[in-house]
This record gives structure tokens, sequence and C-alpha cells, in this order.
């Protein structure tokens, strides 16, 4: 019923017998009183005590109750005895609880049934938003995290609502003229508590909101004096209550948080949520969010309201067409070639490895007619006869590029003019040396971000005005068309060339970027005597020692980025490639290819889909999109199942988000397991390690049908791998 509000809680001095109260906001018959008795008791079994609450001081007394025979029927027949487990009580004007002899309940009591009731509404009505794998929250402090309270979901009835007012009351006081809230939605449970308090000078406060942190951004007339009260709706670091105090001039006793999780021991606060957030709450700075770093994605919580649509969840089935026509055509051309590499050294003044490498040198060797035609016409075009200063980036591919261009450079400028233009690299470079020089070549075999040409070019403004630079780029690897316009329009100011042959754009993977074998090796390296953190006992089977030893050393090549099928064979292209199929190659060809070639492309193609607007590509802020598992299917090479493993971010792999995904992953990861012994089973310790690093998730009761597969005909690989599954479990 509508009008009353039950729930059951713990006294003080019984934690295992559970008794009911039964709270309303104005008295009802008796009559109903029995109905909710009934069942109750029907749905719970027998309470230890039954507590009548009302906020009204007109509340029920025992008394009357035991002059209700019905009533004393029934309850004696649900609940026994009245006498000793019937009790009347009502609320004061002040907050407390009183017997309906006028006893006072004792203030553990009270606090019992006041944190019980809030317990029981803030899980009825859904006080915590939870977040999900696929994106977490941000807060009006900036904060990211997996939880956060948003109490105007408990704001439902008005009688629930009126006792929750209840624990309000002690924190008003007769003067009272004004209540500042952070949000307008519990403005309604204000307003009923100040219509419980009664005890007013004059007329009820007026109630205001600040807007949360828009008062700290913007300047709020706060009134600073004692007939002024803030409420905090919510909170999970007392952070908002501490900004204030530090802006305004009103005293700690004057600021109060409802609902709140850790908080402060200095702040004042009504209602502790912690025993109703399981696994606890997670509040970190942008900086140092988990959350991020796993491609969970961002919803900024702004206003008194939240979430203008449920985030939505959706499969991605990989099709031919996703791999565009500029795609093939650079394939075409590179790819199977040994072009395409991984995780190599870009400079050796760095030592920086580049999780995308593209090998100039061994692109140019290949004469491909359409690169070296671009290059050809490139170099006739921007080759000028005042050419002065030829600089070359620090790495073997910008080396490789201007040997390459530099018989154009003899012919462009000429014999007698070429042998005094001068050849720098980028860390010769010095501004004073080219103060009022000529136009200047600027070659880089590759570009990922840009940062190099975008330095040398601030460098490059001591030279004579009516000189030119131009920017010679082989291969630019920006992830993103408007990243590379932009960086055109940065270095072509002052009338300067930016020229890029060609362009493969792939995700930026930088240092601190944690790939697929940064988690292999998380999970790998405490197995080892050599690991003085190691706390595992088991010890690897060889298969697994082997790659523990290569990942640690980072000696993974172009040829073995991943783990091998359960015989220790390496995971090969067949020859049925869909995304290949019409780019022409040869079997001599495609015997060249390598797992780099594969990954490159798997890893082009989910970049495309991710940079594609709202309709058919992966995730925006409201809309999270996983490869479909269908994909595992369509796409059966090991080596290309094991590229979109390894290639998708953790929360495209996530497939908790829903029962119905979790249960048609869970299927193709069966079927690879139950076939470990031939070709339809080879990527089998991808699929293992892609559940054991959790970089890939599946429902608790689906796991425990993979764990379910072994057997001990199984190679030791595979039932190592299930084991730290089963130890997850536990």
């Amino acid at each position: 019923m509508s009008e009353c509000f039950t729930f059951r809680f713990v006294e003080p001095e019984d934690q295992q017998r559970k008794s009911l109260a039964i709270f309303t906001e104005y008295k009802v018959g008796l009559d109903a009183i029995s109905r909710i008795l009934k069942q109750d008791v029907t749905d719970n079994l027998v309470p230890k005590n039954v507590y009548l609450i009302t906020s009204s001081q007109e509340g029920y007394s025992l008394q009357e109750c035991m002059q209700d025979k019905a009533f004393i029927s029934e309850f004696d027949s649900y609940v026994g005895e009245i006498n000793t487990r019937m009790h009347c009580m009502a609320s004061s004007p002040d907050g407390s609880l009183a017997y309906c002899d006028g006893r006072i309940v004792g203030s553990s009591l009270s606090a019992s049934i006041l944190q019980g009731g809030m317990l029981e509404l803030f899980k009825k009505h859904g006080g915590l938003i939870v977040s999900n794998p696929a994106y977490h929250f941000v807060k009006p402090s900036g904060a990211h995290c997996d939880k956060f309270i948003r109490a105007s979901n408990l704001l439902v009835s008005s009688g629930e609502v009126s006792f929750l007012a209840i624990s309000l009351l002690p924190h008003f006081k007769p003067d009272l003229k004004r209540i500042y809230v952070d949000t307008s939605s519990i403005a309604f449970l204000v307003s009923i508590a100040t219509r419980l308090y009664s005890n007013f000078e004059n007329s009820a406060p007026a109630i205001e909101s600040f807007e949360s942190y828009a008062a700290l951004n913007h300047s709020y007339d706060f009134i600073e004096d004692s007939s002024s009260l803030i409420l905090i709706s919510a909170t999970t670091s007392g952070t908002l209550a501490e900004s204030l105090l530090r802006k305004i001039n009103i005293p700690k006793s004057q600021i109060v948080t409802l609902f709140h999780v850790n908080l402060p021991a200095d702040q004042l606060g009504i209602f502790d949520v912690s025993s109703a957030i399981e696994g606890g709450l997670t509040s970190t700075n942008a900086l140092q969010c988990e959350f991020c770093r796993r491609g969970s994605k961002p919803i900024r919580i702004a206003g008194d309201q939240f979430l203008p649509e449920n985030p939505k969840h959706e499969l991605l089935v990989i099709r031919k067409p996703d791999f565009s026509a500029n795609r093939e055509d650079f394939f075409r051309q590179f790819a199977a070639a040994r072009v395409l590499q991984w995780n190599q050294v870009a400079t050796s003044s760095s030592g920086v490895k580049e999780h995308f490498y593209i090998d100039v040198k061994a692109a140019l060797e290949r004469e491909v007619k359409t690169f070296s035609s671009a290059l050809e016409k490139a170099a006739k075009r921007y080759i000028s006869k005042d050419l002065k200063t030829v600089i070359t980036l620090d790495d073997p591919g910008s080396k490789a590029l201007y040997k390459a261009i530099k018989p154009h450079i003899e012919r462009g400028s000429g014999v007698e003019v070429e042998s005094k233009i001068r050849h720098l690299t980028a860390l010769e470079l010095s501004e004073i040396d080219l103060t009022g020089s000529g136009s200047v070549m600027v070659i880089a075999g590759v570009i990922t971000s840009g940062r190099s040409l975008l330095a040398i070019a601030r460098k490059l403004r001591c030279i004579d005005p009516s000189s030119t630079i131009v920017y010679f780029v082989a291969f630019s690897k920006l992830p993103a068309h408007d990243v590379k316009v932009q960086l055109g329009k940065d270095l072509k100011q002052g009338g300067h060339e930016f020229v890029v042959l060609d362009e493969c754009p792939v995700p930026r993977i930088k240092e601190y970027n944690k790939t697929a074998w940064d988690w292999e090796r998380e999970k790998l390296t405490p197995f080892g005597e050599d690991d003085p953190m190691g706390d595992e006992d088991a010890a690897l089977p060889l298969l697994l020692d082997t790659r523990r030893s290569e990942v640690i050393a980072d000696s993974i090549d172009s040829d073995g980025l991943f783990l091998p099928n359960s015989k220790g064979e390496t995971l090969k292209l067949r020859r049925t490639f869909a995304f290949w199929s019409d780019l022409g190659f040869d079997e001599a060809r495609l015997d060249q290819t390598s797992q780099a070639d594969v990954y490159w492309t798997i890893q082009c193609v989910l970049h495309d889909l991710r940079t594609k607007s709202e309709s058919g590509g992966l995730a925006t802020a409201y809309h999270t999109t996983l490869i479909s598992p269908a994909n595992f299917d369509r796409y059966n090479d090991g080596v290309i199942q094991a590229s979109l493993l390894r290639s998708a971010h953790p929360v495209e792999l996530d497939y908790r988000v829903d029962p119905v995904f979790s249960r048609q992953m869970t299927d193709v990861c069966l079927s690879v397991i139950r076939n470990w012994d031939n070709d339809q089973g080879e990527a089998v310790l991808e699929f293992l390690m892609a559940l054991w690093s959790r970089r890939m998730q599946l429902l608790t009761k689906h796991i425990d049908e993979l764990l379910n597969c072994r057997s001990d005909g199984m190679p030791e690989v595979i039932q190592f791998l299930l084991a730290r599954l089963s130890s997850m479990r536990e």
C-alpha cells in the first residue's frame, strides 16, 4: 500500500532475528495494518517485534490497538502476544522517536530503525547508479568513478520521503531562514522535513539550489550567517563540502550531507550507505583512471538529473567492405613484403619501440610502381633550385628516404650547387647556424604524431623570410585524416609545403598504453624464480615458460606475435583471407606473410570502425559496440582470431554486459577448446590467454562451462590455462 512503508531491520541487541517496522505518514485503519502484517509474515516469516510508527503527533497507541478485537486476533495469529511484541511510536519535531506513552526511544534503537528504513529504500529504488565495463562516470568534481549515489531516486512516495525527512529534523533550528541544496531534486525531501519540524520562529525557510559545483565556478550569493543551512544530496568523498568551506564563511556544523560514503570524520552526514555498496566504490582522478585505460567510456554527471538515455550495447559483425579501397591500395603495395612490422626500435638514440613500424628502406627497395611514381613526381615538384639545407630525422627510414631522393636533389639543384647543400640530422640542427638561411627540405621516413616536425619547424623560424621549407614525408601513420590536415596547417604557415607520399592511419600506441602483450606479461611474470615479487607456486608448461622469457625480454618479432597452437606450431595465414582477396597476391607473395601483416590488417579495420560516425562504427558516449562472436566464425584462421583478440579493446570484448552476448561468445570458446587438436581450435591458447588476462570476459556461469571442458587428454598447456581460469573463480 502506498500510504504505508514497511521494512525489516535488526535491533541493536539482536543481530539474528529481524523486526518489522510499519511507517505511515498519517494514521490508517488497523484493518489495513492487519493486511500488511499478513503479507509480510507470509513473505518473510515471523518478526521479532512489530513497530508501528507515524510522523504525525496523533499516532497510534497500544491501548487503541488492543481495543480492536479483530486486530488483536490477527496480530496474535501472525506475530504473537500483542502486549510484548507490538510497539507504537511517533516522531517528534526534533527528529527523535517516542513511544506512545511519551518515553523517548533509545538512541541505538532509533538509529537502527531510521538507518534500516533508509537502506531498504536505497536498495529498493536504486540509489546507487552502477557502471558496467563499457562505461564509467565523471563526477562534477572531475573524479572518475564506477558508482555514484543518486539521492533523487529514493524520493518516489510521499510516505517514504516523510520517513527519510525525520532524520533531517535534528539539523533544523527555530531561527533557520534559508536552506541551500546542491540539487533541486532533493527539494521535495527538504520541504517535507520543514513541514514536520513546525517549530520555526517565523515562516518555513526558503529552499534554494546552488547547482552543486557550479557555485564554485560562478559567483553564488550565499548568505553567510547562522540562519543558513547547506544540504548536500550525496558524496563519496566529501570534496564538495570541503570546497564550500574554503570558499564561504559558514561553519562546518551548517553543512550537512544526506547520503554518504567515505565521509571525512570532521564533516556531518545523515545516511551512511556504505553497507549497501557491494564491492566498495572506486573514485580516482582522471590521470590515474584504470577504467579509461581499459577503454571504458567516461560519462559526465552534470546538472540536476543524469543520463538522457541508457547506454546501449550492440554487436558488430566485421565485413569485407569495412576494408576500404584506400586500405586495399596501401596493403597491395606493402603487405606480405616485410615492410609492415611490429614493435621495432624507431631511433637508435631513443631506443623506444614502435608498435606499428614501417620499414621505409624495405618499401623503397620494392620499387612499387605507384609509390615510386609518387616519390619521383613529388621530388621534381618540391626540390627548389635555391635549396640550401636538407634535414633528416634521426631514424633509418628518414635516412633511407634521403638516399632515395638525393639523385633528384642533385639533378634539381645542379652538381655544383648540390655540393654546397648542407645535410644535417635533427639532432645536429642549430638555430644559430640556420639564421638567414635559404630554402630547407625536412625529410621524414614516417610520422606517427608529427611532434618531431613541429619541433623542427620552431627552430626554422630563423631562416630567411623569403625562403621556403618543404616537409617531405614518405608515410603518415597519424590516426585520423583531420589530425593530418591540422598538422599540415601548422607546418605550412608562412607559405611552406607539407608533402606525404602515402598514409596508413593506425591507433596511436604510446609508451604508457597497455597492450595485449603487457596484459600477457603481467600474467606470466609471477611464474618464475627471477621475479622477486612472484608468488605463484605452479610451474609453467614449457611452451609458456619459453613465451614468458620472450615477453619479459621484449624479444618477440613480427612472426611471433601470438601464442602458437597447442602443438607449439606458429599460427600461419591460410590462402583465404577475405580482406586480401582482391589484392592479387600470388603464392610466392603470400608465403612472405608475417603475423604482423595480419595484425596490421585487423587493427586498421577496427581503427576505421572506431573512427566512424554514429552509425555502423564501434563505441560512442552512450553506445558501446562489442566485437560480435560471429566474427570468430567468419574469420576462422587462428592467426586472424588471435589478431582480433589482441587488437580489440577490453571493453569491446566484455560480453558480461548482456547474457545473450556472453552465451554466444561462450559457444565460440567451447568450440575452440573442444577442437584444440585441429585447425578449428588452433588459436585455443590465444582465447584462454584473453580470458585469463581478462581482456575478454564472460559471465561467471559461462566460465564454469568452459572449465567443464577440461579432460586428461588435453595438452598440459591447455590444462594449465584452464586451471588459471578456475583459480580466478575461487
